[in-house]
């Protein structure tokens, strides 16, 4: 782990638990094991800490890289890759999504920053569509529509699971239903609504 890198995780952790105003340059530098002096050198600012951090630790560059070489053109098999590959991402994020959270409406600009990932995403999942549609592998639709209907979804699974129902199943859990069953039953209900056979089947 570079040095750069060990600051970044610890400001993560620690805009995370303290909140980005507590989370201070020179407690950054003592948890990294670091001078303040060095933290400036490598990053300037705490400003720039965070938005180095939502770039890095965000998802758009793995989601290209799925969309241009992972992608068999089978409905179902593409959109639970995709949704998989979201929830371990944002698990794997979650700090990073807690202080977009936290911090979104205090920090000026962090909200524009956040959210130029999910917009990647949906640009992604609507050329796909299109391309689907091209192949005559789905109907006709709104596919803006669909892809952010997809977002929600899995994005309130998330949120669900991660800071409000929490991972393990409680008396006082919304849901018993275990995490996959939830991703393959909301990928489905897509697939049912973009399917020509199905569309079919409807009318």
């Amino acid at each position: 782990m570079t040095t750069s890198d060990k600051i970044l995780k610890v400001a993560i952790e620690l805009m995370a638990s303290k909140g980005y105003k507590g989370a201070t340059t020179k407690l950054i530098a003592e948890k990294a094991n670091v001078s303040e002096m060095t933290v400036f050198r490598q990053f300037k600012t705490k400003r720039k800490i965070l938005e180095e951090a939502i770039d890095r630790y965000y998802y758009t560059i793995q989601f290209k890289e799925l969309f241009k070489e992972r992608i068999v053109y089978d409905l179902e098999k593409d959109l639970m890759m995709v949704a998989k590959l979201y929830h371990k991402l944002m698990k794997n994020n979650k700090n990073v999504i807690k202080i977009a959270i936290q911090e979104g409406n205090n920090v000026k600009g962090l909200l524009d920053q956040v959210n130029k990932h999910p917009r990647q995403l949906k640009e992604l999942l609507v050329q796909y569509f299109n391309e689907m549609r091209d192949k005559n592998l789905i109907i006709e639709d709104d596919y803006e529509a669909k892809a952010m209907n997809f977002l929600y979804l899995h994005y309130g699974i998330f949120i669900s699971r991660s800071f409000v129902a929490g991972e393990e199943v409680t008396a006082e859990t919304i849901t018993s239903l275990p995490e996959e069953a939830l991703i393959k039953d909301s990928v489905q209900v897509l697939v049912n609504q973009l399917s020509p056979t199905y569309s079919k089947q409807l009318n």
